[in-house]
Parts: C-alpha cells; structure tokens; sequence
C-alpha cells in the first residue's frame, strides 16, 4: 500500500497543473481495494483546508468532496469512523473539519472531551472551554 500526500489529491481534485493532474490521474487509477491508496486523518483535514483558502471552493462542496473520498473502494481511510462523524458534524456545524475530527479521535480513545479555547468548536457538544 502506498501513501497520499494532500498535494497529489489536490491535482487529482483541481485539475489546476496538467502534468501533475495526469500522474495523480495515473497512480490513482492503478489504486485497487486490494492495493488500495492510503489517506490519513492529516491528508483529509489538509485538503479541506486547501481547497477553502488556496481554491475558495464552498464548504458544501468540499463536505461533498470528502464524502466522496472517504467511500472510494480504492482508498484506504485512517480513523474512518471518527471521519465520517466528523463531516457529518461538519455539513452542519459552525467549526472546522479538522475541529470535529479532533473531538472524534479524541472520543473514540475514550477521552471525555476536548479542551480548547476555540469559539466554534465551543458551540459543539464534546468541547469544553479552558
């Protein structure tokens, strides 16, 4: 199994940079579910943060995007539970994803909640003000 960087998703994403885009269309299209490609927690939160800031791409459309991503039979997803919770939570929170991906990890290794100072996460259930 081999590694994703945020970089190669974005150009197989994006499409921005021709002779990236086609070997991400390349190494991706030789992914199988038993040679799967694999993408962790960081990778995920990366990609939302780049295609907000870098491409202004709509939350909704990056909540669709990594939808997509995380049901791809080629893709083998770090913590997919706790992801899927976490754009669930996402679609229709007020905080980042990676703000709701931290408090699904942090849950499913048995912690009670997750202290922090951020407002947005603050208004979610398993954040707690320090």
């Amino acid at each position: 199994m081999i590694a994703l960087y945020t970089n190669v998703l974005v150009r197989y994403i994006v499409q921005d940079d021709r002779a990236q885009a086609a070997k991400a269309n390349r190494a991706i299209a030789l992914l199988t579910p038993e040679e799967p490609g694999f993408i962790s927690a960081i990778v995920l939160c990366e990609l939302n943060w780049v295609l907000k800031s870098a491409y202004e791409i709509a939350k909704a459309d990056c909540v669709t995007t990594l939808e997509r991503i995380t049901a791809v039979s080629v893709f083998e997803i770090e913590h997919i539970d706790p992801c899927r919770r976490a754009l669930r939570a996402y679609k229709e929170g007020t905080a980042d994803f990676s703000d709701y991906l931290i408090r699904e990890i942090a849950l499913a290794s048995g912690c009670t909640g997750v202290l922090t100072f951020d407002k947005n996460a603050l208004k979610a259930d398993g954040f707690e003000k320090l």
